[in-house]
């Protein structure tokens, strides 16, 4: 059950309304990386976790991200009122302005619905953490990059809050998985084919290396570098044809 605050996390504030730039900030609206995604894929989450201490984290954070879609909204809003009422902006963005009458939807930057394809939902407690995890980052960079766009002060403190919450939520979801105790590279509970999980190939000798090879500094740098020597040592002994130039085939 969630119990509505009517403020905002964060009071946000618009100095010159920037329709171009209100249309970017739908990306964080409706887009694969923002608000809504985060906050329906954490919930869902949430709920299809048995655990109750990890279940409550996923619910909270599931529910800040709500509140995080109303800081984005409000601050979209504000930048596209323009398109309410002045002819030369509405033409620009004619699904904001006539479809949606100078308003938000769930809609992206380009214009693309939302999809529940957006959620990364497996069921399982640790695969999904490391998803949120990789969630988190990719919001951030989107934020970095709507602040580097952005022209208005106010704008910007409030990006910079919500940028910062998604370090915190990474910060979060790690210390959660790292209580797990599980290995970083045990994922689910069929273990893998021994031997077969140490292996690493070389694409340019097709020769397989080992972990042990890698660690010792004999990996793929040294491969490639025996490589190259073979080849040019065969290059040297092959004949030139007369009157053509030589060609040979590179793979």
């Amino acid at each position: 059950m969630y119990h509505h605050v009517k403020k905002l996390m964060y009071t946000v504030r618009v100095d010159e309304p920037d329709p171009k730039f209100g249309n970017m900030l739908l990306e964080q609206f409706g887009g694969a990386n923002g608000e809504l995604a985060a906050a329906m894929q954490y919930s869902i989450q949430g709920l299809n976790c048995e655990d109750p201490g990890r279940k409550d984290l996923l619910m909270d954070i599931g529910t800040e991200e709500l509140s995080h879609l109303e800081i984005v909204g409000t601050l979209a809003r504000m930048h596209l009122k323009p398109l309410k009422s002045v002819r030369e902006e509405a033409e620009a963005d004619p699904l904001i302005a006539i479809a949606g009458g100078g308003g938000v939807n769930l809609f992206n930057s380009m214009g693309n619905p939302w999809t529940a394809d957006y959620l990364k939902i497996t069921g399982e407690l640790d695969v999904d953490l490391r998803s949120n995890i990789a969630a988190e980052a990719r919001a951030k960079i989107v934020y970095e990059r709507l602040i580097d766009f952005c022209r208005d002060p106010g704008t910007k403190d409030a990006l910079q809050f919500l940028m910062t919450r998604e370090i915190t939520h990474m910060r979060a979801f790690s210390l959660a998985l790292e209580s797990m105790g599980k290995p970083p590279l045990s994922v689910g509970r069929i273990a893998p084919t021994a031997g077969l999980v140490d292996q690493f190939f070389n694409d340019s000798t097709a020769k397989a290396i080992s972990v042990r090879s890698i660690r010792a500094g004999r990996g793929m740098r040294a491969s490639r570098g025996n490589s190259s020597r073979r080849r040019h040592s065969r290059l040297s002994r092959e004949p030139k044809q007369r009157g053509r130039p030589f060609r040979r085939a590179v793979h």
